[in-house]
Formats: structure tokens, sequence, C-alpha cells
């Protein structure tokens, strides 16, 4: 029976990695999009705080399945699992 000699993975530094990295995706997007919109004619503050807020929603949706995952996974003293998700986020 083989001992794993690795510590435990921390799953509040795995859900700070994934959160950095979808707020890195995030700002580069918004950034993008909101330049070609701009280029399309110019943007009130309304709009652009609406483009801003949908992006902050959207990454929100999409790390909440993996955030609450990798608590599950802890719960579970699943390093595997956590391990697993953060390679994807890497």
């Amino acid at each position: 029976m083989s001992r794993n000699t690795e510590p435990p993975v921390d799953v509040d530094e795995a859900i700070a990695r994934i959160d950095s990295r979808g707020a890195k995706i995030q700002r580069e997007q918004l950034e993008r999009t909101l330049s070609q919109l701009q280029t399309d004619g110019e943007l009130t503050a309304d709009q652009r705080l609406v483009v801003e807020e949908l992006s902050e929603r959207l990454v929100e949706r999409l790390l909440a399945v993996p955030r609450a995952s990798l608590r599950d996974a802890a719960r579970s003293s699943d390093d595997e699992r956590i391990e697993t998700a953060l390679s994807l986020f890497e």
C-alpha cells in the first residue's frame, strides 16, 4: 500500500488560484470587448457599466460550480480531485 507523502492540498489556495485565473481572463476579454465597441462608436458610461457587470456575472456563474466542487472535495479529503481541478485552471 503506497502512502501519499505530499502535503494535503489547501482548498482555499486552490479556489484563490481559480478566482485569480477567472479574473485575469475577465479583464482581458472585457478590455477587448470594450475596445471593439468603442471602435463602433462612443459608449455611454451606463453602457460600459452594463458590459462590465455582464462580464463579472458570467465569470462568477462559470466559476461557481468548480468552487463548490472543490469545497466538496475538501470535505471528503479528495486531494486528487482538487489537484485535477487546479490543473484545469493553470
